[in-house]
């Protein structure tokens, strides 16, 4: 469920958007490019994700500041960036369910 409504967050995006919110052209880009619109996990965020390997992916990249969403999204209404940012949430256990 968790990795579904993260989903849904990233389609009102990409709705908003006219194109894909995260293209990325490795692992690691595309992780990089999922913190551009989060900003970095905290320590217990990458916890709750419950994998060594993704742990170590996020420990090798530089600090990413979690930028104004309606400065990607100009077009956005407030009530769609409000539910993206609830729905792309790093922790699963943070993130809007259903």
């Amino acid at each position: 469920k968790a990795v579904d409504m993260w989903s849904i967050g990233c389609i009102i995006g990409e709705m908003h958007l006219g194109k894909p919110m995260f293209r990325g052209k490795s692992t690691l880009d595309q992780i990089e490019k999922v913190f551009t619109v989060t900003g970095m996990p905290t320590k217990s965020d990458i916890d709750a994700i419950d994998s060594p390997h993704a742990s170590k992916i996020i420990s090798s990249l530089p600090p990413i500041e979690k930028p104004d969403l309606r400065l990607m999204i100009p077009n956005a209404p407030d009530d769609a960036l409000d539910l993206m940012e609830k729905l792309m949430t790093i922790n699963p256990n943070k993130r809007l369910n259903v």
